[in-house]
């Protein structure tokens, strides 16, 4: 009796351990699943992403591309869509690259600033035209993986050194000018001193 309840004792646990698995399996997909953005064009389904999660500043990564029509994968796309990355007004366009799995394009980026990069993808697929605009995860700060201590914001540095500079130009303006009236005024004393001499 003692050893069937052991038995179902230890049933129960592995049950429990698989169950509880399971369970944080498909947290950690749901999350990833998150991370990126789908939308629908038609039969097909476009999802873009990051490479490396979560984005970094000043960290190589990439756009990931997944274009599927009926959840199978569409090869060739990149002969006929572009990709253009939006920020801050700024435009930059992207090489779609094909990956080893089909269905599955990168476009390689190199984020330099925090904030998210708005991805625009164009073109055309088979009898579909495609236009839209996807915003994948922000890219956050290198700070934010920083342990112990942050190191320096290259941005703001560089900042601070045009602030700087721009000091020191203002400095050196004035420091003319009050030189430049040092010597009018001495000029201005010698030439009174000329006149009250001659009177």
């Amino acid at each position: 009796m003692t050893t069937q309840l052991a038995r179902n004792a230890r049933i129960f646990f592995l049950w429990g351990t698989a169950v509880f698995l399971a369970l944080i399996g498909l947290t950690q997909s749901t999350h990833t699943a998150l991370a990126h953005t789908r939308v629908e064009v038609g039969p097909y389904a476009i999802v873009v992403g990051w490479l490396q999660e979560p984005p970094i500043v000043g960290e190589r990564n990439a756009l990931t591309i997944e274009v599927t029509e009926d959840e199978q994968p569409v090869a060739g796309a990149e002969a006929t869509l572009d990709v253009e990355v939006l920020y801050a007004g700024r435009t930059w366009r992207v090489n779609m690259n094909p990956t080893e799995t089909p269905g599955l394009y990168t476009a390689v980026l190199f984020p330099t600033v925090r904030g998210t990069y708005t991805t625009r993808i164009f073109g055309t697929l088979p009898n579909t035209e495609v236009d839209v605009q996807v915003d994948p995860e922000e890219v956050l700060p290198a700070s934010n993986l920083h342990f112990p201590e942050p190191l320096p914001d290259t941005i703001a540095l560089q900042e601070q050194v045009d602030q700087l500079q721009t000091d020191l130009q203002t400095a050196r303006t004035w420091a003319f000018v009050g030189v430049g009236g040092g010597i009018v005024g001495i000029v201005l004393g010698f030439v009174g001193l000329l006149r009250r001499k001659s009177d």
